[in-house]
């Protein structure tokens, strides 16, 4: 259609173009025709442009240039996806030679298999599951504070209990240094999933939650190692066949707290029952050396009392039959015929 009225168009420029000329020879008014001409021949141009925009070549060749820029696009998503499961598949088969590595050195050493293999996710992997956060410190083996959202937040994890170690009013108790070391080296500073419970928080305001590290959760950790059993029991208990499970393979192997009797016991909220044996103390008695008793002595004799008499008259008045040698009122002046006996009648 656009066709037709351009080749009319060229066709009036042309006769028009004409008339102008003979208009011209004429000496008639050949401005008319000429402005008719060239309006033709605009039209003409007009006509032949718009029609060579919407040529069938060109567009097919459009349409070709767009299907082959499609092709190669998926060719290289293709390529892409090719990669990514070449990477997947070199992954897997990583983990299947340490499995297997694992495993022969587990046979070798005959030491149980919980025990010698490392942990089924690196602590330092973010969790797909829950609320982000990172472990800001630990306060003991079911306790941390994590930063959550731009904030502080205490979390108490659901259905597990560990010994205590910060209570003032207990004792440190049997295996409770020893889940506060684990939760330090398995959790201080990484990333770790928070998902929170049916009930959120407890009475102390701190979020009840399960803790993933990567694609389990710490709890399952520590229930495996005897570090801890599963108590803590509030309205949330979706994982507590999940826990059993893992708890299961420490009291099977009578490991951490299952190896004191009596000490731990399933799905009870009322801690840990354990009294440190009292050891008596015994005072031992020093060995008495026999005290050697002084031998006895003489009686002192009374010392002698002096009595003094001017002369024999003076003696008689209390003596008057005299007095020997050995009284003391005798006196050798007064014994003049020396018999040992003075002032005898």
């Amino acid at each position: 259609m656009l066709m037709f009225f351009g080749i009319i168009g060229f066709l009036l420029f042309i006769v028009f173009l004409v008339k102008g000329f003979i208009s011209i020879f004429r000496k008639k008014n050949f401005k008319k025709d000429f402005m008719i001409s060239l309006t033709s021949f605009i039209l003409f141009a007009v006509m032949a442009t718009i029609d060579g925009s919407n040529d069938p070549k060109e567009v097919a060749k459009d349409k070709e240039q767009v299907a082959t820029n499609e092709v190669k696009e998926d060719s290289k998503t293709e390529e892409k996806q090719a990669d990514k499961e070449k990477e997947q598949q070199a992954t897997k088969e990583e983990d299947s030679k340490e499995v297997s590595t694992n495993d022969s050195k587990e046979s070798s050493t005959g030491e149980p298999k919980d025990a010698a293999k490392k942990e089924d996710v690196k602590a330092s992997s973010a969790s797909s599951h829950g609320e982000q956060a990172t472990v800001t410190r630990v306060v003991d083996g079911d306790t941390i504070h994590v930063s959550l959202k731009g904030k502080d937040e205490t979390i108490r994890m659901l259905l597990l209990d560990t010994p205590e170690t910060v209570d003032p009013n207990k004792p440190v108790e049997p295996f409770g240094k020893d889940a506060s070391n684990f939760a330090k080296q398995t959790l201080s500073g990484k990333t770790v999933g928070i998902q929170v419970g049916s009930e959120p928080r407890d009475k102390y305001g701190r979020l009840l939650a399960y803790v993933w590290v990567g694609n389990r959760t710490y709890q399952e950790m520590v229930l495996e190692k005897g570090l801890g059993r599963t108590a803590y029991l509030y309205n949330d208990t979706s994982m507590l066949d999940q826990f059993h499970k893992a708890q299961d393979v420490a009291k099977n192997q009578g490991i951490g707290v299952w190896s004191i009797p009596g000490y731990a016991h399933v799905d009870h909220n009322h801690g840990y029952h354990y009294q440190e044996e009292k050891k008596e103390e015994t005072v031992e008695t020093p060995v008495q050396k026999p005290v050697q008793k002084p031998a006895p002595q003489p009686a002192p004799e009374p010392a002698p009392t002096t009595e003094f008499f001017q002369n024999c008259t003076d003696m008689r008045t209390v003596y008057p039959n005299g007095v020997p040698s050995s009284h003391p009122a005798y006196q050798a002046k007064m014994d003049r015929d020396k018999d040992n006996f003075a002032c005898e009648r």
